[in-house]
């Protein structure tokens, strides 16, 4: 007993258009995803957003609710015996949908929800003010439902390593004014280590394999494999350092290949149709902290 997952889809925008930030991308993929689904949004018990950018970098509230209002899930308030849906932001950056994930499986498995939708967004939240943004324009959504089989994900596990913090960090400081017509602005600058994509592969490498070895399991036990989709060497180098074949890993979509909160689901979404047919599916994750997640979901296929 457990979650599955029913669906997923993706959006993607060429460029930051005024007013088609992080919020519209997320809200299109997550409409999409309902409807490959066949479900409504009513029927959702939780939504978790995953994604990081606020357009405008504004505070408050939380994403999550926003877009369940854009969806119609049960926006109002609950009424006695009614159906409601509860909504929340989950902020861990690369890991963050695997992190949603198993809050999610957590609630189903207990019996508490039954539906759930994971949402992330990755746009430019300020594009005048920011320099270095190195994540492609892109939403997605992932639905999870109720399994009464021994299906869906089967384990998680997170490890954060805080020596390797400020091997990417983003950092807002003060540009004074240039000239008389322009005024002073904070400046959201990404900082990005040259050897960061090297240590994710090779902190991911020891975490995956340690996992693999707990479960009893070995590389070629896995059919799938889906990946993190920033840094590019997560991507590219982590199956060869893990011992997986290259055609046990799906090829995303060139304008999902840098996304960042919404990386793990561009992966499944090049893979919908492997993810029914393959027995077990390893997800890897790779974050700012550096933080890994690992999960391993299984079909049930003999």
């Amino acid at each position: 007993m457990g979650s599955c997952i029913e669906a997923v889809a993706t959006s993607c925008e060429r460029g930051r258009v005024r007013g088609r930030g992080a919020l519209h991308v997320t809200d299109v993929a997550a409409t999409a995803c309902l409807r490959r689904a066949g479900r409504r949004p009513s029927e959702l018990d939780l939504l978790i957003n995953a994604g990081l950018y606020k357009d405008a970098n504004t505070a408050e509230p939380a994403l999550a609710t926003i877009i369940q209002e854009d969806l119609g899930a049960n926006p109002a308030p609950r009424h006695a015996h009614g159906h409601g849906t509860f909504a929340f932001d989950v902020l861990n950056g690369g890991c963050g949908v695997l992190t949603a994930a198993q809050l999610l499986d957590t609630f189903v498995s207990h019996g508490a929800a039954r539906t759930g939708l994971i949402v992330a967004g990755d746009v430019d939240p300020s594009p005048r003010t920011s320099r270095n943004f190195p994540f492609s324009p892109a939403g997605a959504a992932m639905l999870l439902a109720y399994t009464p089989g021994p299906t869906g994900f089967q384990a998680f596990e997170f490890r954060t390593f805080p020596e390797h913090a400020g091997m990417f960090e983003a950092s807002v400081h003060w540009e004074p004014h240039a000239g008389w017509l322009r005024r002073g602005r904070n400046i959201v600058d990404v900082h990005e280590a040259p050897e960061f994509g090297a240590r994710c592969v090779e902190l991911a490498t020891d975490v995956a394999s340690s996992f693999l070895a707990r479960h009893g399991l070995v590389p070629d036990d896995i059919e799938l494999l889906i990946t993190s989709q920033y840094p590019r060497a997560v991507a590219t180098d982590l199956p060869s350092a893990l011992g997986i074949p290259l055609s046990c890993v799906p090829r995303v979509a060139p304008e999902l290949a840098r996304s960042h909160t919404a990386g793990p689901i561009a992966a499944l979404e090049a893979a919908r149709d492997r993810l029914a047919t393959a027995r077990r599916t390893l997800f890897v994750t790779v974050g700012a902290g550096i933080t890994v997640g690992v999960a391993l979901y299984v079909t049930g296929v003999p």
